[in-house]
């Protein structure tokens, strides 16, 4: 997915998993800005919360053929704010 700015276009990468937060914030991270693909010259970061930093799993059982297949389905995982 590409984002056009004034400047440039943006180039964003959608992850496969749906469960992944960001490492610092626990907000979900849907996708990454690719600073290599769109020439920014600012780090990587996740998006929306532009962070750099990790995505992290809140699904320990996820993988691309099968989903989640956690004994409480999807819903069974929570974000930091919902503890």
């Amino acid at each position: 997915m590409a984002t056009a700015t004034h400047t440039r276009t943006h180039v964003y990468i959608t992850f496969a998993n749906p469960h992944l937060v960001c490492d610092l914030c626990r907000q979900p991270a849907p996708r990454w800005h690719n600073n290599d693909k769109c020439g920014c010259g600012q780090p990587c970061w996740l998006d929306p919360c532009q962070h750099n930093a990790e995505a992290i799993s809140l699904c320990p059982s996820w993988d691309p053929v099968d989903g989640c297949t956690c004994p409480g389905g999807p819903d069974s995982h929570a974000t930091k704010e919902d503890r």
